[in-house]
């Protein structure tokens, strides 16, 4: 997000004034007004509520050191602000007005850009994600720099740190998770461990037991109640502790230590720390409980959902998304607005001329029949308003000219339910007829829409804001064979957000780590200049 007026800062000012200069304030005010100007609506708007008078005095000025510095526990390196550049100019102030109201204007410009950085993100989420839309926000940057500005010297950088970064209870632990594995790195990091001709398990040797068990302890896996350990067998305690880290690194858990295991047991904590880095920052583009109290994320990386009210976590399920590199579920945001029972699934063109039409033209009326497909002039066809099954109306349907629709029913591609949100994505949520795929630990199987593992809770979740639903009437709704494509609308619609982080805080306090399966993280990473 970006907000008028606030630009990158330039890489070399001019001196900056500082308190000690002999032009007073009131000698600066046409100066500034003209260099505000120049910046843009923004910043002149700002100066011109306070009748151009210069804001950064030398107090002031190493406030907003003391904040800038404090950002790096923050994964904002001061570097990312050039601070030394500019303590250097702002104690060799200039004699020229022009050039001392052009930094007293950069300088606002800077604060106003760390602090952006800090509540809604270093880097604009647009850059990144071009579906994602901006979100409105209550409390801009210049709001926040004006609460700062009325407090003294003192507690400037206080009340910025106190009230600029999200309230997400998440958000300050994965800060206190940067910290740790900063400390971590900063000794050498965790020590590499050994691999085994065969996957080391319960009941068998580990020639690195006690190093392990001290990692998996280290980590949260394994409890400190467990104490020492003097054998040479791993046990089913330190079995359990290996699927907790499995889990945590969305590996599926056995307990064995295979070479996935093994791989993210070796991986560099300066890894760890930049991908908390990021992380960090993805969490900033969410809304606040302020902003919206109620909302659903989608973590694309974890598969996982969650709804949430008031920072209070409702549920949380697994899920299904798009294949990597074929398929892949688009980082977005939008509003549930209502659900269908028993659901028609219209099937994309793409999917008919490149899987259906294919398959069914050696046999077009046993493959249509037996996977319930039907040809349609329009997905709004009545039942009894279709096309005769034949391999010209078929080829018809390759090219879009008839379109293909699956009947409602168990098999159904989307299930039972599905949840709509409208985009121009074609993306929802939906039930699924193959639920065993969910047992699975990569959980990238579908065309891009989210498939969700109870979809009969969620719709209860959602239906209990219109009242007269309960979670049995939302199971009879979705065996109701009498009542199929059957719309609902929500009293009030529900935010959901797809979003794609590959760490997060657990509702336990522990981290996670997933695995980048679209390729995210490498743009991000270019962007905070990490390697």
């Amino acid at each position: 997000m970006r907000f008028p007026g606030i630009q990158r800062v330039p890489t070399v000012f001019a001196a900056i004034f500082l308190s000690s200069s002999p032009l007073v304030a009131q000698d600066m005010t046409s100066y500034v007004a003209s260099q505000a100007k120049k910046a843009g609506g923004g910043i002149s708007n700002w100066y011109a509520a306070r009748k151009n008078v210069p804001v950064w005095d030398g107090n002031r000025l190493g406030a907003l050191s003391q904040f800038i510095q404090a950002l790096d526990a923050h994964g904002l390196s001061p570097s990312m602000f050039r601070l030394q550049e500019w303590d250097a100019q702002w104690r060799n102030p200039s004699t020229d007005p022009n050039q001392r109201a052009a930094v007293e204007v950069g300088t606002t410009q800077l604060a106003l850009y760390a602090i952006q950085s800090l509540a809604y993100g270093f880097v604009d989420p647009t850059t990144v994600h071009s579906k994602w839309d901006e979100i409105p926000r209550k409390y801009t940057a210049y709001q926040f720099l004006d609460g700062a500005i009325q407090q003294t010297p003192n507690n400037f950088a206080a009340y910025l740190l106190q009230n600029v970064p999200p309230p997400d209870s998440r958000y300050a632990e994965m800060v206190k998770t940067l910290a740790r594995y900063r400390k971590i790195d900063s000794l050498g990091g965790w020590r590499n461990l050994p691999a085994t001709a065969n996957p080391a398990g319960p009941g068998s040797q580990y020639p690195e037991l006690t190093l392990l068990r001290s990692r998996l302890q280290a980590e949260g896996d394994l409890p400190a109640s467990a104490g020492k350990f003097k054998g040479k067998t791993i046990d089913n305690r330190t079995g359990d502790a290996i699927k907790s880290f499995q889990f945590r690194h969305g590996i599926q858990p056995d307990g064995f230590i295979g070479n996935q295991t093994l791989v993210e047991l070796n991986t560099p904590t300066k890894s760890r720390v930049n991908s908390l880095i990021i992380n960090i920052d993805r969490l900033r583009w969410m809304p606040r409980a302020y902003e919206q109290a109620e909302h659903i994320e989608v973590n694309i990386a974890e598969s996982a959902l969650r709804m949430f009210d008031q920072r209070r976590q409702i549920t949380v399920m697994e899920v299904i998304v798009g294949v990597k590199g074929k398929h892949q579920t688009p980082i977005f945001h939008g509003d549930i607005k209502y659900l269908i029972f028993r659901p028609y699934w219209n099937v994309p063109l793409s999917i008919a001329k490149t899987e259906i039409v294919p398959k069914a033209l050696g046999d077009p009326q046993g493959y249509m029949n037996s996977h319930n497909y039907e040809l349609v002039r329009s997905y709004g066809a009545a039942p009894n308003d279709t096309l005769p099954i034949t391999s010209g109306n078929l080829q018809a349907a390759a090219s879009g000219g008839v379109l293909i629709r699956q009947r409602a029913g168990a098999n159904n591609s989307l299930g039972l339910v599905k949840f709509i949100f409208p985009n121009d994505n074609s993306v929802y949520l939906h039930d699924t007829p193959d639920h065993s795929l969910f047992q699975a630990a990569d959980r990238d199987f579908s065309h891009g829409c989210v498939r969700v593992s109870r979809p009969d809770e969620l719709a209860d979740l959602l239906l209990q804001r219109n009242g007269g639903w309960n979670i049995n009437s939302v199971r009879t709704a979705m065996q109701d064979v009498s009542n199929p494509n059957h719309k609902v609308d929500f009293s009030r619609s529900m935010p959901v957000y797809l979003v794609y982080w590959t760490s997060t805080i657990m509702s336990d306090g522990r981290v996670r780590f997933d695995q980048d399966i679209y390729g995210h993280d490498r743009i991000m990473l270019q962007k905070f200049g990490l390697q």
